[in-house]
């Protein structure tokens, strides 16, 4: 760079280009912050299309689990509303890594700074920075900002994989709730029958990279000496680039997949009516008309779907049923009806009585999405503003180099 600008300015001028600079810094700052402003700005698109499907999808019973056995009904607008929230959290994390990386380090020299009367604010205000490192040894020697975008970074493939991992088993045969669109998918290289989900594993994948490429960073600075190192400096970069940049691409394919995504609604709620997914309901309403208390209600309905077991599912077990467990464990019939009885095992009913904040009742989810867009507004003004500080500090650099010339050519 500098024998390329003593070839065309001259060396009386580039010949002065290394005062009071080292000169990998703040390069890596400038190529990673741009890195973290795409990577915010495609998850902010991301999660605003997941709250549109959650807001489209507040009504869509389906079947929720623990422990990956059947657990109480929620619907899919829930759900994906508790996806965004984790990415959210993930977003508020690129920003503290950027907010970390946006520190100007220049005027510090190799490591003690210059002797020349620099402006090392002025410095910064023009690249756009939030300011400057002040300890010039720290400024070459620490690199913990490549760590925390490193860890950031890894953390927001990890929450994309989880989702992947839900989407990429309710498309199999043996689920059939989803099914993505076709330039999303691949056939196999043998059996023509087959549309594979590749897109899923595709970012499953690149999550297993990123969690390499943070250890990558983490292990090249570990026990090195704290000063400027080639590990420093250059070596703990390349994979943090990496990272940045194969996250911003399975975001890019995550979201057209999920935009393509078709959803069997009427077999999530087949699903979620067969098993006894309501079975928390029913207890809940014999303990609130039975006078018993909760845990006894609790062991009435355990014995029910004991005897359900043998070879009926909630949709076809009835009152009387549930009566022969009470007399074998209480001794008398509860005092509860048919409707009620009903009414506690019907899946969309059990949806829609649980209607705290948060849960997946569809006035709730609806409620949740407001909220989240809220949130995801402010983020995103936050991105811009990052944007339009770094354009107002290029147009001022600019201008004071235009004026810089006119001076020189004048004289």
């Amino acid at each position: 760079v500098e024998r390329f600008l003593t070839e065309r300015i001259g060396e009386e001028i580039a010949g002065e280009i290394n005062i009071a600079r080292t000169r990998p810094e703040p390069l890596t700052r400038l190529l990673l912050r741009s890195r973290l402003l795409d990577l915010c700005d495609a998850l902010a698109g991301f999660c605003g299309n997941l709250l549109t499907l959650a807001e489209r999808e507040a009504d869509t019973v389906m079947p929720q689990w623990t422990h990956f056995q059947p657990a109480q009904i929620s619907t899919l607008g829930h759900y994906l509303v508790g996806i965004e929230n984790l990415l959210a959290r993930d977003f508020d994390r690129l920003r503290a890594a950027y907010r970390t990386t946006n520190r100007c380090t220049l005027g510090c020299g190799a490591l003690a700074g210059t002797s020349y009367p620099i402006d090392r604010q002025l410095v910064s205000d023009l690249l756009g920075f939030d300011g400057f490192q002040e300890n010039t040894i720290d400024c070459v020697a620490a690199a913990d900002y490549v760590l925390e975008t490193a860890t950031a970074t890894a953390g927001l493939m990890v929450s994309l994989s989880r989702l992947c991992q839900d989407l990429w088993i309710w498309h199999t045969e043996e689920f059939g709730f989803i099914e993505i669109g076709d330039d999303y998918a691949g056939s196999s290289s043998m059996m023509p029958q087959k549309k594979n989900a590749y897109v899923f594993e595709f970012v499953r994948a690149r999550a297993a990279h990123a969690i390499g490429d943070a250890v990558a960073a983490l292990g090249t600075l570990r026990a090195t000496n704290f000063q400027d190192l080639k590990d420093v400096e250059e070596e703990v970069v390349t994979p943090v680039v990496r990272s940045l940049d194969e996250a911003a691409r399975a975001l890019r394919l995550l979201d057209g997949s999920i935009r393509s995504m078709q959803i069997n609604r009427e077999l999530m709620l087949e699903r979620a009516g067969r098993s006894f997914a309501t079975a928390t309901e029913l207890a809940a309403a014999i303990h609130r008309r039975s006078g018993v208390s909760y845990r006894t209600a609790h062991r009435v309905v355990a014995n029910l779907v004991l005897r359900a077991s043998r070879g009926r599912d909630a949709r076809n077990v009835d009152l009387a049923l549930l009566n022969e467990s009470a007399r074998d464990l209480l001794g008398d019939e509860l005092e509860i009806d048919e409707d009620t009885f009903r009414k506690a095992l019907d899946p969309v009913a059990f949806v829609a009585a649980h209607a705290v904040t948060g849960g997946p009742a569809p006035d709730a989810v609806r409620e949740s999405v407001a909220s989240a867009r809220a949130t995801l507004d402010e983020r995103k003004r936050a991105v811009e503003d990052d944007r339009a500080a770094l354009a107002d500090a290029a147009a001022e650099l600019a201008a004071r180099v235009a004026r810089l010339r006119e001076r020189v050519a004048a004289e």
